[in-house]
């Protein structure tokens, strides 16, 4: 589908439709946690919908994401370097003898933390960019593969731009999309006009190990 048609009033409600009014996605009544879930995650895309579609293509907006992508891309690096770096430091121990971490998982993820807190205008917004639309890099303690460097962890992610979906503006015809952005604007419930309020400052990385 073109970018263009994406925007249009007849896409935009045919979606809305499908994502709240459609029964066989939400019951009338929402008696379980699941559902009352589903049911939120439906209102935050058809949201995104309308919000894509009023977006305004100026200079500065374009600009203000294309900033948002190189801040994404660079974190994208960062969460594979980290990881690779703590499992190099795990695998030692553990030639050392250390058997205590001879089980154990890293998990490197983007986050988004608004001192601003605009977020809470929207309820559930971030929820559902944490449960299951997040960047994260996995690697284990017996990876299929061992990576010779930490690039290889993002090689996937790497092979291609991710200007696709909402993504595909045509100012992005030659541009490099990251991943990242990809799993916040495109996987995710945010709109571009959510991205014209964030700051690059609020994006950081989490690193977690499970043993």
């Amino acid at each position: 589908m073109k970018y263009e048609d994406r925007r249009s009033p007849e896409y935009v409600n045919g979606i809305i439709d499908h994502l709240i009014e459609d029964s066989r996605w939400i019951k009338a009544q929402k008696e379980t946690e699941m559902e009352c879930r589903l049911h939120q995650e439906m209102q935050l895309l058809a949201r995104k919908v309308k919000a894509n579609a009023r977006f305004e293509h100026s200079k500065e907006n374009i600009a203000k994401l294309l900033r948002l992508n190189r801040r994404l891309h660079e974190l994208q690096d960062e969460c594979a370097k980290t990881a690779f770096n703590m499992y190099k430091d795990l695998t030692a121990l553990m030639e050392q003898g250390k058997a205590y971490y001879k089980t154990f998982c890293i998990e490197s993820k983007i986050i988004y933390e608004s001192e601003e807190d605009w977020e809470s205008e929207v309820g559930g917004l971030y929820d559902s960019y944490d449960r299951g639309n997040r960047f994260e890099v996995h690697i284990r303690d017996a990876p299929e593969k061992v990576p010779a460097d930490y690039k290889e962890l993002n090689a996937w992610h790497e092979e291609l731009s991710w200007n696709i979906e909402c993504l595909e503006l045509p100012e992005f015809k030659n541009e490099y999309i990251c991943f990242a952005m990809h799993k916040f604007f495109a996987d995710g419930c945010y709109s571009l006009e959510d991205a014209m309020r964030m700051k690059l400052e609020d994006f950081y990385v989490h690193t977690e190990i499970y043993i």
